[in-house]
């Protein structure tokens, strides 16, 4: 597989390949459905504290720092922006991941790593990323739990291709530290090279739902027309009343949403490109299995997906706000956390506030538009976010800091980059920055 076609599958699985499962069961009385227990290997919601990662804040860790073969995929993805130190002006934008897919190859099952670094910014105009497609087999890759320690190799090259790591701290918890390095060949026939050395402002979060934060992405009709009847529109409360497990239809979702960059390097075959001591990242950390069905819905059916993983570090809080439309309706579902968010039983964070689907209002800004000379694509240079409730509202614009964020590679094509922020949240100013990633319909 080429390069350029593996940064975007990364990239796209990351929310595109979801699962289906069992329809869900009207909670307007009676005895709870039964639903079938789901499948090994399957992410699911449960209340219960049967897994490992739900039990303490240790084990949780281990479950961070740990590849999981039981699933199709999981992984590791940070992004976010590098702020130079002597051009403020002109913040780069950085994203580095590494993933397990499970794939079948000449009849036998591989496990296969994508490993991915860009780094864009206005002064070069574009992107420059790299891609490689390793054997998940030691001495290409090589993954440590304790401390966390990730490392993928090439024949050839003495340095790795990429590492992740814990350098001090407690995987997970508020304070820790990560380095993340690369020297990888880029799209242009050169080496991009980068060390981003942060630190965990937040510590971990449950993105999803119940004691193994199961983020679900995808919804059968049954189960929409109970999440947007009886249980009012909150995703979040549809599984917890029925007990429905969703099996498949998501991930187990942790992030940690809010990293302060201590010092970073950016080079290009050997030349400096960048380099500061600030800047702020994002972290997730996804675990799933899916199955046809959602791939035909979502991938092959031209789903499309906008992503907003938004920053906020004077409010110390960090929001994501996630959009997918395909031929099954549009599923929106935005979380907030901040610094003093609860936190559970495994000491990760809960979400300050979940919005039910009917308060997320996300629109493009007219006349804000940059077509790609490239491509023909169109995409908005501004969004604005509404949120609302009772407890917690957000009014938000997010501006792309430049036009080129586009991404191609083949027929496949995505608008990924970074983007200011600024607005109110429950009536105070706040302002950030945020990674968006639109996805055209029909360019997978």
């Amino acid at each position: 597989m080429a390069k350029s076609r593996l940064f975007m599958v990364a990239v796209m699985l990351l929310l595109a390949t979801v699962g289906v499962s069992a329809c869900g069961g009207s909670q307007d009385g009676g005895d709870k459905p039964e639903y079938p227990t789901p499948a090994a290997g399957s992410a699911f919601f449960t209340q219960d504290y049967d897994m490992p990662q739900t039990q303490d804040a240790e084990q949780l860790g281990e479950w961070l720092a740990s590849e999981h073969f039981e699933y199709d995929l999981d992984g590791w993805f940070f992004f976010g922006s590098l702020v130079d130190d002597t051009a403020p002006g002109d913040p780069g934008s950085f994203i580095i991941s590494m993933q397990r897919i499970e794939e079948v190859q000449g009849g036998s099952r591989l496990a296969m790593v994508p490993v991915i670094v860009a780094y864009g910014s206005s002064s070069l105009g574009h992107y420059v990323y790299g891609g490689e497609y390793a054997l998940d087999v030691s001495p290409q890759v090589n993954v440590e739990s304790d401390p966390w320690k990730v490392e993928v190799n090439a024949q050839g090259q003495a340095d790795p291709l990429m590492t992740m790591g814990l350098v001090s701290g407690s995987m997970g918890e508020a304070g820790a530290e990560y380095l993340v390095t690369a020297d990888i060949p880029d799209q242009l026939g050169g080496r991009l090279q980068a060390e981003v050395l942060m630190r965990d402002r937040l510590g971990v979060v449950n993105q999803g739902y119940g004691t193994a934060s199961f983020f679900p992405q995808f919804i059968t009709a049954a189960q929409r027309e109970e999440i947007t009847g009886p249980y009012g529109n909150s995703v979040g409360d549809y599984p917890e009343a029925t007990g429905d497990p969703m099996a498949a239809q998501g991930s187990y979702y942790y992030s940690q949403p809010l990293m302060d960059v201590e010092r970073f390097t950016i080079t290009r075959n050997g030349a400096p490109l960048s380099s500061g001591t600030s800047g702020t990242m994002w972290m997730d950390q996804i675990v799933q299995t899916y199955d046809e069905q959602a791939y035909e819905v979502l991938v092959e059916g031209n789903a499309s997906w906008e992503f907003y993983s938004i920053m906020l570090p004077q409010a110390d809080a960090a929001i994501m706000v996630i959009q997918i439309t395909s031929a099954n309706g549009t599923l929106p579902v935005a979380t907030l956390f901040r610094d003093d968010s609860d936190r559970t039983r495994n000491s990760a964070r809960e979400a300050v506030h979940a919005w039910n689907i009917d308060e997320i209002d996300v629109e493009a800004v007219g006349g804000t538009v940059w077509t790609s000379t490239q491509t023909g694509q169109q995409y908005a240079q501004q969004h604005r976010i509404s949120l609302g409730s009772d407890d917690w509202t957000a009014d938000l614009t997010v501006t792309m800091v430049r036009g080129n964020q586009e991404i191609v590679a083949g027929s496949t094509i995505k608008y990924e980059g970074l983007a200011t922020v600024e607005g109110t949240l429950s009536g105070q100013a706040v302002k950030g920055t945020a990674i968006v990633e639109l996805q055209p319909v029909g360019h997978l």
